[in-house]
């Protein structure tokens, strides 16, 4: 840094005040938030952005203010948490007392406020390294005190806040709009779906495509597969059971489609539509994999990283009624609704009740399946049903309908969508990159500018405004000074600021 300035411990520059709590368990000694006397707790700056802070989520009555060791702050003095977390920083707009999670520091009017605040934000991990304590990290009154803090002339602490106020928003602004993206690239990717479910991503192609089986003669052709898997799935259990149509849903209120196309039921399109086993299993230490809806959702497939097991007898037994294989669709029906998966592993496992499991007749369709499952025209129509927790019944899942479009176009939708969200995939990658290097950017420039790289130009033009009577030396005694002048914070009472 610039050889005039002075690296001084923040005891010699400032008073530092710790806070106070009233007894919990008496709500006289609380107020609404903007009633009484404003109060906070580190808790109201986790995720707080702004400079300025008037009030917390709630206030302290007189009483409570009298009966605790809570101090009131003048404005302008910086609030920064001693723990739990260390580190958040703000500027009292207004006078304003703290609970003991706070160190706060009074500066004298020969510190800008604007410049502590940012210089505080630039050692936030400097203050934690120095924290103590088993239960939670905690930096004490004394560890506060000698925190370092730069001295620099007070036009050129007012130029490097200025600087950073101009800099800072410009990142903001930058990550504002990075962080927007994943939502518009998930909104892209329903469009995605819902014009490959409509007919509209491949309206071009059926122009000039050639169609060897029609949509009519693929169903009339399911029909024939789905009652042959009736049989062996009847020969698999060990027991007989009077072949069953396939449930129809309702057709009114659907979007429209290709005429070459058709709507179905899930059923229709499925030899099986059932849930797990309907009762929790013991868990043990290794076995055969369970999966719930929790391994639905922890990723783009089945995850296999946090699930629990349960012993092959139970596995057997639940595989009776459930047996999830390659190809088969498996759908969240409790809880979180929707969260469609296709199975792509050989491992076998079982499912809870929480999970429904579609087997495709045509495992051929299994890839236009999942994506029209995933798509808002037919997620809309997974509609959940209780109070609390909502599910999705079989009865109805089995009854929603699909669009089907010959298997020639629906191998065309699929390419064509897989290459869309792969393109979006990789713009979701870049966006994370660019996601940790702006957040890095922020310590970046708060260190340049405690450093005098943003003032370098500045200083050349502006001599007389860093020397002689204006210099941080000079600065030094007028704080140590005012230092001594100024009386200790009496609680209840706004600090009155120095003048000069």
């Amino acid at each position: 840094m610039p050889s005039y300035w002075y690296e001084v411990e923040i005891g010699d520059v400032a008073d530092v005040v710790a806070g106070g709590t009233p007894k919990a368990g008496d709500k006289s000694n609380f107020a609404e938030p903007g009633t009484s006397i404003a109060w906070l707790t580190p808790a109201d700056l986790s995720g707080y952005k702004q400079k300025y802070i008037s009030h917390g989520s709630r206030d302290l009555s007189q009483k409570g203010l009298d009966l605790s060791s809570a101090k009131l702050m003048p404005e302008g003095a910086l609030l920064f948490s001693s723990r739990a977390p260390i580190g958040y920083v703000a500027i009292a707009a207004n006078p304003i007392s703290t609970n003991q999670g706070f160190k706060n520091f009074i500066f004298t009017d020969c510190v800008d406020s604007s410049f502590a605040y940012y210089y505080l934000r630039s050692i936030r991990g400097l203050a934690e390294s120095r924290g103590t304590g088993t239960t939670f990290k905690e930096i004490s009154g004394a560890t506060a005190k000698k925190l370092p803090f730069i001295l620099v002339p007070l036009a050129e602490q007012k130029q490097i806040a200025a600087k950073l106020d101009e800099l800072l928003a410009q990142v903001d602004t930058l990550k504002t709009r990075l962080d927007a993206i994943p939502a518009i690239l998930k909104r892209f990717r329903q469009s995605v779906l819902a014009a490959a479910v409509s007919g509209r991503l491949t309206e071009e192609w059926r122009e000039t495509a050639v169609i060897t089986c029609s949509t009519k003669d693929l169903l009339d052709e399911i029909e024939k597969r789905r009652l042959v898997a009736w049989n062996k799935e009847c020969e698999r259990v060990g027991r007989k059971r009077k072949y069953k149509g396939p449930a129809e849903g309702d057709m009114d209120e659907l979007h429209r489609i290709p005429s070459s196309w058709a709507w179905a039921s899930v059923d229709r399109l499925s030899s099986k539509v059932v849930d797990g086993v309907h009762k929790k299993p013991q868990y043990q230490s290794n076995g055969v994999p369970f999966v719930t809806v929790k391994n639905l959702t922890a990723g783009s497939g089945i995850s296999f990283d946090n699930v629990n097991y349960i012993s092959e007898e139970d596995h057997s037994e639940y595989y009776k009624r459930a047996n999830p294989e390659t190809g088969d669709i498996l759908i969240s029906k409790d809880g979180t609704l929707g969260v469609v998966r296709q199975i792509r592993t050989n491992i076998e496992f079982s499912i809870f009740v929480s999970v429904a499991l579609v087997k495709p007749v045509y495992t051929d369709m299994s890839d236009y399946l999942e994506l029209a499952f995933s798509s808002l025209p037919v997620q809309a129509q997974m509609v959940g049903v209780g109070t609390g927790l909502q599910h999705i019944h079989l009865t109805d899942l089995r009854q929603d309908m699909i669009p089907v479009p010959p298997l020639e176009e629906q191998t065309e939708i699929v390419r064509r969508v897989e290459q869309l969200f792969t393109f979006a995939d990789q713009i979701e990658q870049r966006v994370i990159i660019a996601q940790s290097r702006v957040n890095h950017l922020t310590q970046s420039i708060l260190a340049k500018a405690f450093r005098g790289e943003l003032t370098a130009e500045w200083r050349e033009q502006n001599a007389d405004l860093i020397t002689g009577e204006n210099s941080a030396e000079s600065l030094l005694e007028s704080i140590k000074a005012k230092l001594v002048k100024m009386k200790p914070v009496k609680q209840g009472r706004a600090r009155k600021k120095v003048s000069t």
